[in-house]
């Protein structure tokens, strides 16, 4: 649920930076969800499964948080540095 609220939230800010700076509003949108569900998808089926892994040998730890939802700060933080490249003014 929480990655699901994330991606809509990136979404609309890609949304109206675009409407802000006269780009198509709908491509930039798209390019801010999958900026965000590219690398969400690629830590879930590449990292993820090592983590849970270590983490059933010590269960009880804060690690455990970490891994259930680390995927979403990878996801954001990857769509935060796309949308700065994205929306990068031209130096005139």
């Amino acid at each position: 649920m929480a990655g699901t609220i994330t991606a809509f939230l990136i979404t609309y800010w890609f949304y109206k930076s675009a409407e802000a700076t006269g780009k198509n509003p709908l491509s930039s949108a798209g390019l801010g969800f999958l900026s965000y569900l590219i690398p969400c998808i690629a830590w879930t089926l590449a990292i993820t499964p090592g983590l849970r892994d270590a983490v059933e040998h010590n269960p009880g730890t804060l690690s455990g948080l970490f891994v259930n939802y680390a995927y979403i700060l990878v996801g954001a933080g990857c769509a935060i540095g796309f949308k700065f490249l994205h929306f990068k003014q031209a130096k005139s």
